[in-house]
């Protein structure tokens, strides 16, 4: 069997039953533009070995696909790192089931390179431009879903997708259960599952009930006008009851950004989570409390992604550290 004819059989097979349908799509690009119409993709699979394997990922890499070779690409054809590691992820698991299925004696494409992708600095919010950011939008009508992105770490999906069931206030407790997605072309609720751990319990602090018990009391007063509908009892909707449109959501709120001179042009709304985690490590909250908080799968992928946050904050302890110490002999020197 080819390639990419059993690349396909286990995508059918073993994940696509599995996967989100924005998840399926993207998976179903990977295989169409980077394995099915490549030469690798119609050797026989048995045959393949981690030698062409790699020859393959580094091509992609200098070059890019078929379809890029023929200038439909910029920056010379090259692709970027992170879709070349994906690329080499998916075959992973593709040479490892095919391990199982006895086709392989080994998984070749664990045994290629891994894909280095440069570390960039992200920008995020600071504490004060945070501060900043909210008190010119207090009024408008997403600010009470930007609070809950600051101030909880949700995900956009997370804050659209938020039911008043999962909202305990007297508890002061939010249960994240659902998300909002958007799926060939349509708003669609899901059980929420990007990770194992999405599903949580995150305490409410003080503002963010008060903000929600405020935003309540709004909505009861929308609910009254003739063709309200909100089926699914969302916290945020637009006056009618409907859902916010995520890709609206986005938009505003980088309009917002640009509008307000004073932050940095390139931040976005998934730029408050990264604001989010690295502002809880400033303030030494334990990595396992924000892996679990956040939802993230596991703590050390919250470690590779804020490791010069984590860096910094080390810094910062040592240097507490020394000077405790300075502090003691200075005081041994007096005695």
């Amino acid at each position: 069997m080819q390639l990419k004819d059993y690349a396909w059989y286990w995508y059918e097979t073993y994940r696509k039953a599995y996967l989100r349908r924005t998840t399926q799509m993207t998976m179903e690009s990977i295989l169409r533009s980077h394995l099915e119409e490549e030469p690798i993709g119609g050797m026989d699979v048995s045959e393949v070995r981690t030698k062409d394997l790699q020859e393959y990922l580094t091509h992609l890499r200098l070059y890019g696909n078929k379809g890029n070779r023929k200038g439909n690409s910029v920056d010379g054809g090259m692709l970027s790192p992170h879709v070349v590691g994906k690329v080499r992820q998916i075959l992973i698991a593709i040479f490892e089931q095919a391990l199982m299925d006895e086709i392989v004696q080994r998984n070749y494409a664990r045994e290629t390179k891994p894909v280095h992708i440069p570390w960039k600095e992200k920008p995020f919010f600071n504490v004060a431009t945070q501060k900043k950011f909210l008190k010119r939008l207090k009024g408008h009508r997403f600010y009470p879903a930007y609070v809950m992105l600051f101030y909880l770490g949700l995900r956009r999906s997370e804050v659209l997708g938020l039911r008043w069931e999962d909202v305990d206030l007297r508890q002061s407790l939010i249960h994240v259960r659902r998300v909002l997605v958007i799926e060939d072309g349509e708003l669609v609720l899901h059980d929420a599952g990007k990770t194992e751990m999405s599903t949580r319990t995150i305490p409410i602090p003080h503002k963010v009930k008060t903000l929600l018990s405020e935003w309540k009391k709004r909505q009861n007063e929308e609910r009254k006008a003739k063709g309200y509908h909100n089926d699914e009892h969302l916290v945020f909707t637009n006056k009618d009851g409907t859902p916010h449109n995520p890709g609206y959501f986005t938009k505003n709120f980088k309009k917002m950004v640009l509008k307000l001179n004073f932050c940095d042009n390139r931040l976005h709304v998934h730029s408050t989570r990264h604001s989010w985690a690295t502002n809880m490590i400033q303030c030494n909250v334990p990595i396992t409390d924000i892996q679990a908080l956040g939802g993230w799968s596991r703590p050390d992928t919250l470690l590779n992604i804020y490791a010069h946050t984590v860096q910094d904050s080390h810094k910062k302890a040592i240097n507490r550290l020394s000077k405790v110490l300075d502090d003691g002999e200075d005081d041994e020197k007096d005695g």
